[in-house]
């Protein structure tokens, strides 16, 4: 499904970086487009650590359901032990082949996932099959274009992204989500940029958790770049420290409905 593997240290990683405030606001974001009314059915495709499936429990109310599917144990533990929602459950599952009956949702949320499948568009097709009758979806991904980040040696910068972008399947998505949700049969309704945008390096920022995800997966990737991958991080430290760091990502949400 993807070629960045969540073992327990990355998913760790994954969990730190969507509680900082950058994530939160993201989750908020979400929430706000795609309108939850109480006693809807939801399901979050590559659920990740869980926490926009317990934001979503809480709007549906005791009437409603969200099923969380992701593909990793590790994820899939850390949602499940801090789970205590009675109409929140979780299930091991890959996004091209849903064990799930058909028109069994209100909602389908994919939030920074389809860009690791490599057959995207099954995976939409399929989460156009659990969608009941004009039911809802939102799809986010990054273009991995989009990302702005400072640095004192530009070269070094470049190099690091290019090899980042082997992390998933497709790192342009976006460009092409239109036509491709069109023809799995959706409606298109909006599409938006979301910004992440730090001007600092620390815990509280989601660029911190990119940044030891991106060094992880370079140093396993490519074992001689390791000595370069610990430069490029102290040069992030060292622009901190100087008040000059600077990182700006976008995220594109893409609203649809289910066509007749």
């Amino acid at each position: 499904m993807t070629t960045l593997s969540f073992d327990e240290t990355s998913a760790r990683r994954v969990e730190r970086a969507y509680m900082t405030r950058d994530v939160v606001r993201q989750r908020e974001v979400v929430l706000g487009l795609i309108r939850l009314a109480p006693g809807e059915h939801v399901i979050d495709i590559g659920s990740g650590p869980g926490f926009l499936c317990e934001s979503m429990a809480d709007a549906v109310g005791p009437k409603g359901t969200v099923l969380g599917i992701d593909i990793s144990e590790d994820f899939l533990g850390a949602a499940e032990r801090r789970n205590t929602r009675a109409n929140l459950s979780y299930r091991r599952g890959n996004a091209t082949a849903l064990a799930c009956p058909d028109a069994a949702f209100d909602v389908a949320v994919s939030t920074q996932v389809l860009e690791y499948v490599a057959d995207c568009d099954r995976a939409l097709c399929d989460m156009r099959r659990v969608l009941r009758p004009q039911g809802r979806a939102l799809v986010m991904a990054t273009d991995w274009d989009s990302v702005v980040w400072h640095s004192s040696d530009p070269g070094r910068m470049a190099k690091m992204l290019r090899h980042w972008e082997a992390h998933c399947a497709d790192p342009r998505l976006p460009r092409t989500l239109v036509p491709r949700l069109r023809a799995a049969g959706f409606r298109i309704e909006a599409v938006q940029g979301h910004p992440i945008v730090n001007a600092h390096f620390g815990d509280d920022v989601y660029s911190k958790g990119i940044a030891e995800l991106l060094a992880a997966f370079v140093r396993r990737r490519v074992p001689e770049s390791a000595e370069e991958v610990d430069a490029w991080l102290a040069d992030l430290i060292a622009l901190n420290a100087q008040g000059r760091y600077f990182f700006a990502s976008t995220r594109f949400i893409f609203l649809a409905a289910k066509a007749a």
